[in-house]
């Protein structure tokens, strides 16, 4: 199959997606206007009335193409426009069925799990990101569809049926992973922790308040619930590996498949990279200046730009590309990267510790404090937003500090 042609400025964008202004029946399509940056800003061309009492205006969305340096960036452009023109149809039939006097049909009948889902399309087509809010809605969804059915409307969610949803979280709710395992000894019934039961509640929320801006209800029902009644987080542990762990992972060598496993994990535990970002970095996004080699991405999960010096033992872990824009780590899905991870840990001897991807993120943090670095430095490092999500790190060190000198005690 032929590769899709990349649209490399703002008039092969717009030409190319079709986004000029038409003549027809529509009242409403998308329109694309040129950024000077060579980007393209998603417009609302809406025509209401006729004749002489035409209006016409544009309406900003908030979505912006890029240039498309490469495939990725392409197919987030698809779906942005997949998602926009989606919404410029519903806004097409409400407004004809308004002005030929037909009354739209009353909010509250909109579809719980259908709404959760546009919410989550709003969020990917804004950051592009399919493992945040996107992915956090999906799951919600699911559990709406599960407890109560696919139709259930915003009609139907009063006190009485979220008491009856958190108990059903609490009961009956299955991990999803599991349930999208082709293997049956893997499909098997696995309840959702108490984490997650209290992130979906909190997603719920978050879901009822954007229904009250929009005016699909009239009041939030989870406001008449208590504290009792919802399922409270619980305080859990970052797991991570200590500076020894690490050099005897350095020496262990990986025979569990063809990925490149042991690079990347190892990449992380130096740098702090997340998985999702691990598996787009190309030689391109590396640098150099009078201070040492450096790489500039935009975090997949957050799209916020990060800039982190490069150590010269993880950059000396990084496979040989020819073309500077490929992905330098060849990695399998998350859940297969982190079964492989544990296999190799086996090898090294490193037990009594459940050790996912995302621990390499942990351990460059509480490594990097340990070393006395200060937590502002390390925040920038790992790409936090708060200075309070680097201090979860400070707290693991000072409580490892504090088990050492209790150690002390127990020897002497």
């Amino acid at each position: 199959m032929a590769q899709k042609k990349l649209f490399r400025d703002a008039k092969s964008l717009i030409e190319g997606y079709e986004l000029t202004a038409k003549r027809g029946t529509r009242k409403v399509y998308l329109i694309g206007r040129p950024l000077k940056s060579g980007n393209v800003a998603l417009l609302r061309y809406v025509s209401r009335g006729s004749g002489s009492e035409r209006v016409r205006e544009r309406i900003s969305t908030g979505v912006i193409l890029e240039v498309e340096t490469d495939m990725i960036v392409k197919r987030n452009n698809e779906e942005k426009v997949r998602l926009q023109r989606v919404t410029c149809d519903l806004v097409n039939s409400d407004l004809e069925r308004t002005e030929a006097d037909f009354a739209p049909s009353p909010k509250n009948k909109v579809q719980v799990a259908d709404y959760i889902l546009k919410v989550g399309e709003k969020a990917l087509s804004e950051t592009g990101n399919r493992h945040s809010i996107y992915a956090t809605m999906q799951s919600l969804a699911n559990h709406v569809e599960a407890y109560s059915g696919k139709s259930t409307t915003f009609k139907e969610i009063d006190k009485k049926w979220l008491q009856g949803f958190i108990t059903y979280l609490r009961t009956d709710a299955l991990n999803q992973n599991y349930l999208r395992a082709k293997d049956e000894e893997r499909r098997k019934k696995v309840q959702i922790s108490q984490n997650t039961q209290h992130r979906l509640i909190v997603n719920l929320n978050y879901v009822l308040n954007a229904a009250l801006r929009d005016g699909v209800i009239r009041s939030n029902p989870m406001k008449e619930l208590s504290a009792r009644d919802k399922v409270a987080a619980k305080k859990g542990t970052r797991e991570y590996l200590s500076k020894e762990e690490v050099e005897r992972l350095m020496s262990t060598p990986f025979t569990h498949s063809r990925y490149n496993i042991k690079e990347a994990f190892l990449f992380s535990c130096f740098t702090g990279l997340r998985y999702s970002d691990l598996c787009m970095i190309r030689q391109a996004d590396f640098h150099r200046d009078d201070l040492g080699a450096y790489l500039r991405i935009k975090m997949v999960k957050t799209r916020e730009p990060l800039k982190i010096y490069v150590p010269d033992v993880a950059l000396r872990l990084l496979p040989n590309k020819e073309d500077a824009n490929t992905p330098l780590f060849n990695l399998p899905k998350n859940d297969y990267a982190n079964q492989a991870l544990r296999r190799w840990l086996e090898d090294a001897e490193i037990t009594g510790k459940k050790i996912t991807f995302h621990c390499g993120r942990h351990s460059a943090a509480t490594l990097l404090l340990s070393a006395g670095l200060p937590l502002a430095v390390v925040g920038k490092q790992l790409g936090h937003l708060k200075a309070s999500t680097t201090e979860i790190y400070a707290k693991l060190v000072d409580e490892a500090q504090r088990s050492a000198a209790a150690k002390m005690d127990e020897l002497f």
